[in-house]
């Protein structure tokens, strides 16, 4: 197998030892006699590990072949090094392959021996992507999306551009004032990646069968629609489970902003969570319950500040990437994460886990369970 050090893994010869750095991390190797730093130095693709180790036992007779054939086997475990014959087929064009360059590398640095570092590359290509909500957070999560190479895109929206959204909402300017923003967003998103395909809703939601009709056929929704505001999270979640579609959803809530996602059928859904909330608290029971029968929200525009839009649209793109390529595990599921303006601290505000007897996505715990009897007898 030919083997090179990973792009992103910079060595360092020190007294006695090589230090690898990555990821804020150092892997230090005991280096006597110099056959190691020769060793991880000669590992650029261009010959088998087995070849090098002969080649470089042969100047150091003290060095024992078994020891740097330990040493690989470290390098592979740790996933330090990659196998060039592991990149020869991929969809990508010549053109997506320079664009995302940076992506592909960041992808590698996680990837094992002998998987395709493409491969993430190339489901973030094919994902279908919905995003409702072209605002603050949303135009800040389109460009990221599209900067990230998602190329289908539907997108949702009914307001006009104001003057008082330039202080967040990035992909307009001040001619576009009194446009619509989901074509004023399409637009600006094509201008800066011609090769997307972007389909446009400019419409209100106004009920769970509105939202399953818009994110039928999807891989993932974003949702950052933030009206009708004591409504829109459960039509999400009705909509979303019902289609088996994942989502990921949040906003700002004055110095502080929250963000978790759902993932039909293997996490719990909104339901789920506002029963614990419920059971654990009866002053969220009494204020979420009040909050809806009486439709109460602010009485004027909440703040927004673009520091926490950012922060929260990153951490919300960041798990549509893991839940999209399967990289890592999601880690907004089940639990609802808060980034604070006062402390700049991330941490976990709420936990829940699925509900069987949850009357949105109950039949799908009870259908994972009967499964697993099943398959057990």
């Amino acid at each position: 197998m030919k083997l090179c050090l990973k792009p992103t893994i910079i060595p360092f010869k020190l007294e006695g030892q090589v230090v690898l750095r990555f990821n804020g991390q150092y892997a230090k190797i005991p280096d006597p006699h110099g056959a190691i730093w020769e060793f991880a130095t000669a590992l650029d693709g261009s010959a088998p590990f087995e070849t090098l180790i002969n080649q470089v036992a042969e100047r150091h007779p003290a060095v024992d072949q078994e020891d740097l054939r330990s040493v690989a086997q470290d390098l592979i475990r740790y996933r330090l090094v990659e196998s060039p014959d592991a990149f020869e087929t991929t969809s990508l064009s010549d053109h997506d392959r320079n664009r995302f360059s940076r992506n592909i590398d960041f992808f590698g640095s996680m990837a094992a021996v002998g998987e395709n570092k493409f491969s993430s590359q190339e489901k973030l290509r094919a994902a279908r992507v919905c995003v409702l909500g072209c605002g603050g957070l949303g135009t800040h999560i389109l460009f990221d999306l599209v900067a990230l190479g998602v190329h289908h895109l539907t997108i949702l929206d009914f307001d006009k551009i104001e003057l008082s959204n330039l202080n967040r909402q990035i992909l307009y300017k001040e001619s576009d004032i009194g446009m619509p923003k989901v074509e004023t967003a399409r637009r600006r998103l094509l201008e800066f990646n011609s090769h997307l395909d972007i389909t446009a809703h400019e419409t209100r939601l106004e009920s769970a069968q509105d939202v399953a009709r818009v994110v039928s056929g999807h891989d993932i929704v974003i949702c950052v629609a933030d009206k009708p505001a004591n409504y829109m999270a459960d039509w999400l979640n009705e909509a979303c489970v019902q289609e088996g579609v994942p989502f990921i959803s949040g906003g700002l809530d004055v110095r502080r902003s929250v963000f978790y996602s759902v993932v039909p059928g293997s996490s719990g859904c909104g339901a789920c969570w506002l029963t614990s909330a419920r059971n654990k608290s009866s002053l969220v029971n009494s204020i979420s319950t009040m909050a809806k029968q009486h439709d109460i929200t602010y009485r004027h525009p909440g703040p927004a500040l673009v520091t926490l839009v950012a922060v929260t649209a990153g951490m919300m793109v960041s798990e549509t990437v893991k839940i999209l390529t399967g990289c890592q595990p999601p880690q907004l599921t089940n639990k609802l994460k808060e980034f604070t303006f006062d402390d700049l601290d991330v941490g976990i505000a709420e936990v829940w886990q699925q509900n069987p007897d949850c009357p949105v996505c109950g039949h799908l715990a009870n259908s994972q369970q009967l499964s697993v009897q099943t398959e057990t007898v």
